[in-house]
């Protein structure tokens, strides 16, 4: 693994890379929130209800998915987010001149969000597809 073979510093400004890449795919899609990044696991939701974006490119605020006529589209937008950070990926060189490979990986159901905490508060999302979702990360299924 890169993380192995590279110092600390490297790994973390190569993951920076690659995040702010997968930052800039989400803000393409209003239906799209970065929900975490933990080590080096991505976890983005579509078609949570009621969340308010802004983002960073633009003053707009949208509300999803309720604006949306088409009850797929935070499926497809999921999907065209996992493709499209496929490919991004295939055109990294990471530090140990390796090129860039991920896994994407989608799993479906009822979520419940919200912040949690007070000191460095998180938007958190709970519940059994979340659980499931985490499983699948860290045993590559």
């Amino acid at each position: 693994s890169m993380s192995q073979t590279v110092p600390p510093q490297q790994v973390m400004e190569f993951l920076h890379e690659l995040f702010v890449q997968f930052d800039n795919l989400i803000d393409m899609d209003s239906t799209l929130w970065k929900v975490e990044t933990i080590g080096d696991a991505f976890m983005v939701a579509s078609g949570l209800e009621g969340v308010r974006i802004e983002s960073r490119r633009s003053s707009k605020t949208a509300t999803t998915p309720s604006s949306l006529s088409n009850p797929l589209s935070p499926a497809i937008a999921a999907i065209l987010f996992g493709k499209s950070a496929l490919e991004m990926a295939q055109t990294l060189i990471m530090p140990n001149g390796e090129l860039c490979q991920i896994r994407a990986g989608m799993h479906t159901g009822d979520v419940c969000s919200g912040v949690v905490g007070t000191r460095m508060p998180r938007y958190c999302l709970f519940g059994d597809t979340v659980n499931t979702a985490s499983r699948m990360e860290s045993s590559g299924v």
